[in-house]
């Protein structure tokens, strides 16, 4: 789906020559999605780097100069650049072969690539400028440190060679709460780097989102059932779609149905178990990195008492003291700051707009709830649980959050 807020602005910096772009936002927000419904309109190719934990710099312009085997390889062209310009891949295929040799030449179990002298950050620019492709990193914030730093000063080649290849673009993606954390640049940068904030959607965003696949399908979600979608999805389109593809997939309806069909609640049940059990391993993982942080479990028990939007940290305290949950303010915010990272389960979700923290995911202040209730009603001990207890624990209030989230009753 658009976002109409910033279509436009963005546009405008595709087309922008020498602009490079930053997109970030929390994850689920739409970020990719936008990005790749906007690029078509500008760009008839791009190529994808899928950035990992790890990843080197090398290991990024290695994947990007293979993807643009594509166009000096296979040679496959478009509109813009109807022909390959003969030294240019020239260059391309004296890179690769010098590339394979490296391979061949080591042992069978040690294949490790590495980057020829020819391939430097110069030439990859050139590359990609003459294909015309735009290249898009995603989860740019999952680069480290020094191979970060390598990255950003790439962008200044590409914006320094866009008098040569105009269309020459960057588009780094990250799910994080601020550009610098995607990409820190140069002060002399900042006047060719365009940023865009993409927020969780709205209520309306989300209830256009189901209606959209109504009228596409030719199928009825009723005012309320799409409320309950609403609710569930807490602003990630990635859920709301989730949730409307296993009603969908459980009543069989795979394309445009040739008479209204309609869903009711039995349907959503159905889709909130599916998707509990497609996430239950990952909301595990998350709450066992999670309670790694000393103490943690005063924090979570505060939060998963809050409305679903959040609440902000005063607000916080002034529950926690009247619930007579001992903690200082100091100790809440420096757990609420680690566990909005990926390293402890990256639970928490902060808004910048708002001031208000909240669960990343509204299905895991449900499962924080189940947590809590198993821990209480067995008069467990807060304190630090053996792998097995937490474990134990943890399977426990999987079966209660999944009977609380979709009651076999219905109610």
């Amino acid at each position: 789906m658009d976002r109409d807020e910033f279509n436009d602005d963005i546009i405008t910096a595709l087309e922008l020559p020498g602009t490079q772009l930053v997109v970030f936002g929390h994850t689920g927000s739409g970020k990719s999605t936008l990005v790749q419904n906007l690029l078509h309109r500008v760009y008839e190719k791009q190529i994808t780097t899928n950035c990992m934990k790890g990843m080197t710099f090398e290991e990024v312009v290695l994947d990007a100069f293979d993807e643009l085997g594509e166009f000096y390889v296979d040679e496959v062209t478009n509109n813009v650049k109807s022909s390959i310009n003969g030294r240019a891949k020239a260059n391309y295929l004296a890179i690769q072969t010098q590339l394979q040799a490296s391979i061949e030449s080591g042992q069978a179990h040690k294949q490790k690539r590495y980057l020829p002298p020819q391939l430097t950050p110069q030439r990859l620019a050139k590359l990609l400028g003459e294909a015309g492709y735009c290249w898009v990193l995603e989860d740019f914030h999952k680069i480290e440190g020094e191979e970060k730093e390598k990255l950003a000063q790439m962008m200044k080649v590409f914006v320094n060679l866009s008098d040569e290849h105009e269309d020459l673009k960057v588009i780094a993606i990250g799910a994080v709460n601020s550009a610098r954390e995607v990409v820190e640049t140069d002060a002399e940068m900042n006047t060719r780097i365009s940023e865009f904030q993409v927020h969780l959607m709205n209520n309306d965003e989300i209830r256009e989102i189901i209606k959209k696949g109504c009228e596409a399908l030719n199928v009825v979600i009723p005012e309320k059932l799409q409320d309950e979608i609403i609710h569930y999805s807490n602003g990630l389109g990635s859920i709301c779609h989730k949730l409307c593809y296993f009603m969908c997939d459980a009543a069989l309806v795979k394309k445009t149905v040739p008479q209204p069909f309609e869903f009711d609640y039995t349907d959503l049940k159905e889709a909130l178990k599916r998707y509990i059990k497609s996430v239950e391993d990952t909301i595990k993982k998350s709450f066992d990195k999670a309670m790694t942080i000393n103490s943690v479990e005063n924090t979570l028990r505060i939060v998963a008492h809050q409305e679903q939007d959040g609440a902000q940290i005063d607000s916080l305290l002034v529950w926690a003291a009247e619930h007579h949950i001992k903690i200082t303010k100091n100790k809440l915010k420096a757990d609420l700051a680690k566990l909005e990272k990926e390293d402890f389960g990256e639970l928490i979700k902060f808004d910048e707009n708002s001031w208000k923290y909240s669960f990343s995911n509204p299905f895991y202040g449900a499962f924080a709830l189940a947590y809590f209730e198993e821990q209480d009603k067995k008069m467990r001990s807060a304190k630090k649980k053996s792998q097995k207890e937490m474990m134990q624990l943890l399977n426990e209030a999987f079966k209660t959050f999944t009977s609380n989230v979709a009651p076999e009753d219905g109610s």
